[in-house]
């Protein structure tokens, strides 16, 4: 090779690197994207070139993502909601459903306060009542229109569709609300006061409280009301070297229930206003018996360990839920081997169990009665809920089964088994931040079903 010719070569591979950065597409401004919708709506109403709303979709949402909580990131989602939302209207397509009723949510919890806030909230409530047939939810929608953006656009509107009477003299304008850091002024009975600082935990104020719960369900854990707030301990299944069920494309069940967990323990103190705990609150194995001992030292009301499913054939799907009890049927039997495997991780007792132990628990057999409902309303809640979302949710139901985890336990307690993570189509939706909100918002909906039935006994 001549002089010339290694002279050229590393010229062209000193170009390389710049042609690279030349020929990666520049991204579009958020502006674009959201004036690039607005055509598409007009353009294309019946949504005929698929296609194209599914790429500018993603576009909106990756725009939403990857910039912090600002205005922009605020412009993009609303947009990519709304073009979801016009997509289910015109092409009564589900998932574009789903995506428009998870973007609004997101919407009312990231950015509190934004100018286009009350009208998600607004969107959210009509796609809940209309689209997912949920009058509770959807008034809660609209309920945190009312306690929280009393000078919106969209407060009348919200009053209107809960059939209450419009104010008097009211020429509600537009206002950015911001975060308030404590509660307003008001009647006590007007709103619930905010958390107090809940054990274990930061100081935590959820102004809003109120606003998610429906009114039958408002009065249940405010701080006047005689119940007491009721404390819930919630065990993220496995941990650290314990990994769980693996699932497709390498998904490990101890980070996707870890991730439910913490969805599910934002929900109970927000909504709620109940007080949580976690028995891990990142990767690390503790060991089973540690985490009964643990909601019990904290005299919890309820105990739930969240897991997931996984089969031999790796074609079993669905969702179910069990509490402590001894059983012959094998396949539950199977399972609880599969979930109490990692007390060979503590080095302690191995994965044989003391049925005799089990059942000669007086204590949890105390509270067996109230660990059935339970796990019924749960059970229920997550039929229901996913069931209104997708159309294959498979309804396993309510099982016993001697898992360790519930041992011991003196208050009662769960195991939820949210889906199978080595099936191809639910462990993708396992893998999906949207699906597992989705599971702890209907956990959470469960729990609350669960006291709020208790309180009209």
């Amino acid at each position: 090779m001549t002089v010339r010719s290694l002279v050229q070569m590393a010229c062209l591979l000193l170009l390389l690197p710049l042609a690279a950065v030349n020929a990666e597409p520049k991204r579009k401004s958020v502006q674009s994207l959201v004036a690039a919708a607005d055509a598409l709506k007009k353009n294309d109403p019946k949504v005929k070139n698929a296609k194209v709303w599914e790429s500018l979709s993603a576009e909106l949402n990756a725009a939403a993502e990857r910039r912090p909580r600002n205005e922009q990131s605020e412009d993009a989602l609303y947009a990519y909601a709304r073009l979801e939302q016009f997509r289910f209207r015109a092409a009564k397509a589900r998932t574009a459903l789903t995506r428009a009723v998870d973007a609004f949510e997101r919407m009312a919890v990231e950015h509190v306060g934004g100018d286009q806030t009350d009208d998600a909230l607004l969107a959210l409530g009509d796609l809940r009542r209309d689209g997912l047939k949920d009058e509770v939810a959807a008034r809660a929608a609209y309920y945190e229109i009312i306690d929280r953006y009393p000078g919106s656009n969209a407060f009348e509107t919200a009053r209107s569709r809960l059939g209450l009477s419009a104010r008097v003299g009211s020429t509600p304008t537009k206002v950015a609300v911001a975060q308030p850091t404590a509660e307003p002024t008001r009647a006590p009975t007007a709103r619930p006061t905010p958390l107090a600082e809940v054990e274990d935990r930061e100081p935590v104020v959820a102004p809003t409280a109120a606003a998610i719960l429906p009114p039958e369900s408002r009065k249940v854990f405010a701080k006047e009301s005689t119940v007491r707030r009721p404390l819930i301990v919630i065990d993220p299944g496995h941990g650290g070297e314990d990994l769980g069920a693996l699932g497709a494309d390498g998904v490990l069940e101890k980070d996707v229930v870890l991730n439910v967990s913490e969805f599910l323990d934002e929900f109970l103190r927000e909504r709620l206003r109940a007080r949580t705990f976690l028995t891990r609150s990142r990767d690390v194995f503790i060991p089973l018996p540690d985490r009964t001992k643990l909601a019990n030292d904290k005299d919890a009301d309820l105990f739930i360990s969240i897991h997931a499913n996984a089969s031999e054939y790796k074609t079993a799907s669905g969702i179910e839920t069990y509490y402590l009890d001894n059983t012959n049927d094998k396949s539950s039997l199977k399972l609880a081997k599969r979930e109490n495997m990692s007390l060979d991780f503590g080095g302690g007792s191995k994965n044989g169990i003391d049925v005799s132990f089990m059942l000669s628990d007086l204590i949890q057999n105390a509270k067996l009665d109230d660990s059935i409902s339970l796990a019924h309303t749960l059970q229920n809640a997550l039929h229901a809920n996913l069931s209104l979302y997708y159309r294959d949710v498979n309804n396993l139901g309510v099982k016993k089964a001697p898992f360790h985890v519930l041992v011991g336990a003196h208050m009662p307690c769960v195991l939820v088994e949210i889906s199978f993570i080595d099936h191809p189509v639910e462990g993708r939706r396992l893998a999906e931040k949207r699906y597992q909100r989705m599971v702890a918002l209907a956990i959470y909906q469960g729990v609350r079903e669960f006291f709020v039935s208790r309180t009209e006994r």
